[in-house]
């Protein structure tokens, strides 16, 4: 069912936010992170992901070194599950927690995801090269965030040039 979270300002803690399950009637709390709290998850799961590769890089030194093959072999094949695992928890990660919610290989009975507010913010395209100026529309923003983001971005594009019209200008 959706549900609107309000997500706590940056700098401040998490929050925890609780939601009646329409299925099942069981109260659920989850934790609710800020826009800056949810980007240093998701770079905690991508250092864990790359540790994987880390893993992965050790144990072929191990089995090259031929010191202890049995350990090289378990570094060799626990390196790519760990980061695999962990990538996918980064590219999972909304900021949401609680229920095994964002977990990856889990397939939670109560989990929450998040989909990006709408937002009245036109593409910006250039309709002669198709050159486009990007900004971000994550759920996991806020959309006073977007907005500051929207506003840059269409800065940059008012200063694009485009080469489809020899190099005369914007748009």
């Amino acid at each position: 069912m959706p549900w609107e979270i309000v997500r706590p300002d940056d700098g401040l803690p998490a929050a925890r936010r609780s939601v009646r399950c329409r299925a099942c009637g069981k109260e659920l709390t989850f934790t609710v992170y800020s826009v800056t709290g949810t980007g240093r998850r998701q770079a905690r799961w991508r250092a864990s992901a790359w540790g994987g590769l880390g893993t992965l890089v050790a144990g072929v030194a191990v089995l090259f070194s031929g010191a202890i093959v049995g350990v090289g072999v378990a570094l060799v094949i626990a390196g790519p599950i760990l980061g695999l695992v962990f990538g996918t928890a980064a590219s999972d990660e909304v900021g949401i927690s609680g229920h095994g919610n964002g977990f990856p290989v889990t397939n939670a009975k109560h989990s929450v995801t998040a989909s990006p507010p709408p937002h009245d913010l036109p593409d910006l395209t250039c309709t002669r090269c198709g050159h486009m100026e990007e900004f971000p529309r994550a759920a996991y923003f806020r959309d006073d965030y977007v907005r500051e983001q929207y506003e840059a971005a269409r800065d940059r594009f008012a200063r694009h040039v485009c080469l489809a019209s020899g190099g005369t200008g914007p748009k």
